[in-house]
């Protein structure tokens, strides 16, 4: 009897050990596979982050080779940061001063991202706003560069939509609200509705080679500016280690679309509808871990939009690097989620 009733306190003692036992530090999150895809006990955070940028702006035409020789590099550094609250989320960066003295003038480039995006299990939808000024446009053959007078003003809001939303999070991979336990990956969709505008100061093409036989009616181009739309399909991994703690997430989208284009050139307005192509490319690597994380973020994005016979292609590189500190709710006002 004594036996038996020590056995008994001894499974009770256990039973109540493991019910005060703290909870780990990932959350089952509906939806998903939980040992592919956990949640943080501290759900928000706040973030700083610093890139560095390459943007080319290449201006050119149809009825001439491009050699690709000679392109300008738009050299930017970027401080900035967000935070994540419940269904709040966003991110503001500046350009860091700087004056570089050109042939074409002194430049004095000045740009600035705010973007914010609301998540559920299938998509994420993220809008930005991009505002540059001070760039420069350099000629497709490599001829001649622009004076440090072109602007441009973009605005997106991009839909992505992830198919194997049960074992990819691509929260984690972009964003490190979540965590990717084990590796897996997904095909990923992305719709997105943007208006550009790019406003020139001074001609781009020097006078005496801004001619209609090669630029037709967008000679002497003062301005251009589309709404637009773009379809890219994708795909994304995410590779992880220590149960998600390490990681490394490679995305990369192909994709185009059909833009509006209105434009003023010598001859006055004009109206064309053009087709866009786009591509990107995104590889994260850091630390995701329940109090703080870090991470190490490249990409690469190309576009080319038509006005036929010019046409404008670009290409943007960033190196940046982004940590981020974990905290808990503050108030019960605000609602979780708006969806």
């Amino acid at each position: 009897m004594v036996r038996q009733a020590f056995l008994l306190c001894a499974v009770l003692g256990l039973g109540v050990a493991s019910a005060q036992t703290p909870p780990g530090p990932f959350t089952t999150i509906e939806g998903t596979d939980s040992l592919f895809v956990g949640g943080f006990r501290r759900n928000n955070d706040v973030r700083f982050h610093y890139t560095s940028q390459r943007y080319v702006l290449e201006y050119g035409s149809k009825r001439q080779s491009s050699s690709g020789s000679g392109l300008f590099s738009n050299v930017s550094e970027f401080l900035g940061g967000g935070f994540t609250y419940k269904f709040l989320d966003l991110d503001l960066s500046f350009s860091l001063p700087q004056t570089r003295v050109l042939e074409t003038g002194l430049q004095n480039l000045s740009q600035f991202r705010l973007s914010g995006s609301y998540s559920s299990r299938r998509w994420t939808i993220r809008g930005y706003w991009l505002q540059s000024t001070g760039l420069v446009a350099a000629d497709g053959e490599g001829n001649f560069i622009s004076g440090p007078t072109v602007d441009m003003l973009s605005l997106g809001l991009p839909i992505t939509y992830y198919f194997n939303h049960r074992r990819y999070s691509f929260r984690a991979a972009a964003f490190q609200n979540e965590v990717q336990r084990r590796s897996a990956g997904s095909f990923l969709l992305r719709i997105e509705p943007f208006y550009r505008r790019l406003g020139v100061g001074n001609s781009i093409v020097p006078p005496g080679q801004d001619v209609p036989t090669k630029y037709g009616e967008q000679a002497g181009l003062k301005y251009a500016y589309a709404p637009g739309i773009t379809l890219q399909p994708g795909f994304g991994y995410n590779w992880t280690g220590r149960d998600g703690r390490w990681f490394v997430s490679p995305m990369v989208f192909v994709g185009g679309g059909v833009a509006v284009n209105v434009y003023k050139g010598n001859s006055g307005e004009r109206t064309n509808v053009n087709p866009e192509w786009r591509g990107s490319a995104v590889l994260n690597i850091g630390y995701n871990g329940p109090r703080w994380y870090a991470a190490i973020r490249s990409s690469y994005e190309y576009s080319y939009f038509l006005l036929d016979p010019s046409y404008f292609r670009t290409s943007d590189l960033k190196l940046g690097l982004t940590v981020g500190y974990r905290f808990n709710y503050f108030e019960k006002f605000l609602p979780v989620s708006i969806f």
